[in-house]
């Protein structure tokens, strides 16, 4: 079960390389190669907190157990899906201008000649990456298991790779598009976190409204006592568990949390894409108009 934890970490790991590559490369750009140590700095120091954030987080669950335990897993699930949505989000609504809105920050710490200004810029954007990677590993080793690591350790060498690439300048990929195929999947399993997490607070004796089982289609054990193909937790039903969150016996309030959420985000990001669409007609439309305008 390495799917998810690879492709997550890797989009996270994408995120984290970008932002790095397009300071490196403005200050190359602009001949300010000797602030690039501030870059680093603040990256240096964002990666060692949110390692210290994993730690603790880490040790928290080691502390909790019995139903304070479930509680704690559901919970940090449930945060891990709301900082996945807000993710989705972000690189949504800021993929195409993401490139600009950080050159047009660091300029404005050049020009005031602060290489601690450069410094605390690259920690803010680095951190809150490695920050939501912390939960998210923590999260998907809940639902996963210890493999996960596994999974996202391939995601940020591939993530540390590309990133090396773009800022060498050998690398050339469809950001936009890549953010948001991935979205499209990322969408797919938050709503899967978030059916986890409301099962693991149900475990624990909390949110007991509605029926407790809507149906159960696991199939029986095999003799052997193994699971069958299909089955929640055999090689294909746990495939889709850990992909799309799939539960051959949920309850009602989980049914009821994922279709809401799938519905509610892909509907957000339809609308979104649509007025993107609209705004891009409009602005060819006038360009059309203007050039012969000005020809004459």
């Amino acid at each position: 079960m390495i799917i998810s934890p690879t492709i997550i970490s890797l989009r996270e790991g994408i995120e984290a390389a970008l932002i790095i590559a397009i300071m490196l490369s403005y200050l190359r750009k602009t001949n300010q190669g000797s602030l690039r140590k501030y870059v680093l700095y603040g990256t240096g120091v964002a990666i060692l907190s949110s390692v210290g954030v994993a730690i603790i987080v880490g040790l928290l669950w080691g502390i909790f157990e019995g139903p304070m335990l479930t509680i704690f897993e559901g919970s940090v699930v449930l945060i891990a899906a709301g900082l996945l949505t807000t993710m989705i989000i972000w690189m949504w609504n800021a993929g195409a201008r993401v490139t600009q809105d950080i050159e047009d920050s660091m300029a404005q710490s050049v020009i005031k000649q602060s290489g601690v200004g450069l410094a605390l810029l690259s920690f803010s954007l680095v951190v809150r990456e490695g920050v939501e990677l912390s939960l998210f590993s923590m999260a998907l080793v809940i639902q996963e298991g210890i493999q996960s690591y596994i999974g996202i350790t391939l995601g940020l060498s591939l993530a540390i790779i590309l990133g090396i690439g773009i800022y060498k300048g050998s690398l050339k990929i469809g950001l936009g598009q890549l953010f948001k195929w991935t979205s499209i999947f990322l969408i797919l399993f938050a709503a899967g976190m978030v059916a986890y997490g409301i099962h693991e607070l149900q475990e624990a004796g909390l949110l007991l409204f509605g029926s407790p089982e809507v149906w159960n289609i696991n199939p029986p054990l095999l003799p052997d006592g193994s699971y069958p193909l299909l089955h929640d937790n055999g090689a294909i039903g746990g495939l889709a568990k850990a992909l799309f969150g799939y539960n051959g016996n949920p309850s009602a309030l989980e049914v009821v949390a994922y279709v809401t959420y799938l519905v509610v985000a892909f509907s957000y990001l339809w609308m979104k894409q649509k007025n993107m669409n609209t705004s891009k007609q409009s602005q060819q439309k006038a360009d059309t108009t203007v050039t012969p305008i000005a020809q004459q």
